[in-house]
């Protein structure tokens, strides 16, 4: 999970003028879902602002077909089924409802959103800040951070000894399907790459001060894969700057992560 910044999403007058039309009809009573088109036309601006990928796990589905999360879903927050600050773009993996092939366990977000202690759910605008919210959440600044990763792709709390933090990032997991086999085997297959480039590098470097030109670039085009793979545009590039920070014993490694 990577930090998105709402504020980059291009503003659309004319899709917040019809937003603000279904939300006066949902308010005055009719039935969410009578104008899907709303929400889904938004995709594409959310889409632009994560480069394609999802706001939940950092995957890339080319061939899917992603979706407009509601953060809080419209289900139980019918209020906030038309606004834009509700919306996550989500792939199949963290939005639906699916069996974990190697648990059998259902997961996926669907309509969960829980509370800590069962806590009263804000009815409001004004009282979304105090509700004790659960999931994750990839717009909230100081969310993303309590995510962390083992070098065999496998997600887990990254603090582990703090009660509630842990508890959020362990039922983010299981609700977003972070833990998703495939998503795991394509971060260890990312893990694998990243130490071939470093390995590779590290050769070279060795012998770089002697300023060859051959090894020079050889060197660069490593160091080049590397800092591809930590890009914002890049999938799963949380998890590739985990397995890079793994590396910093490597002088060359440290210089390169200031500079990213």
């Amino acid at each position: 999970m990577r930090r998105i910044d709402q504020h980059k999403i291009a503003p659309d007058a004319q899709w917040e003028a019809k937003a603000d039309t279904e939300k006066e009809k949902v308010l005055a009573g009719t039935p969410i879902g009578k104008c899907k088109a709303v929400w889904s036309e938004a995709k594409d601006r959310l889409k632009k602002v994560s480069h394609g990928k999802c706001w939940y796990c950092e995957a890339r589905q080319e061939r899917a077909d992603n979706a407009v999360d509601h953060y809080r879903p419209k289900s139980i927050y019918p209020w906030l089924a038309y606004e834009l600050a509700n919306f996550r773009y989500a792939c199949t993996f963290c939005n639906s409802i699916r069996t974990n092939p190697e648990t059998g366990e259902s997961a996926g977000k669907g309509d969960h959103f829980p509370l800590f202690n069962n806590g009263a759910r804000a009815t409001t605008a004004a009282l979304l800040n105090a509700e004790d919210v659960v999931l994750l959440d990839p717009c909230r600044g100081s969310d993303p951070g309590l995510l962390d990763f083992r070098e065999d792709g496998k997600p887990c709390a990254k603090y582990p000894d703090q009660q509630k933090r842990c508890d959020r990032a362990e039922q983010s997991i299981h609700y977003y399907h972070l833990d998703h086999p495939d998503l795991v085997e394509s971060r260890r297959q990312l893990a694998l790459e990243i130490k071939e480039w470093v390995d590779g590098a590290d050769a070279i470097y060795r012998a770089d001060d002697q300023g060859e030109p051959n090894q020079e670039r050889a060197f660069s085009r490593f160091v080049e894969s590397i800092c591809r793979a930590l890009g914002e545009g890049a999938e799963f590039s949380v998890f590739a700057r985990r397995i890079v920070d793994g590396y910093r014993d490597r002088p060359w490694i440290e210089d390169l992560l200031q500079c990213v």
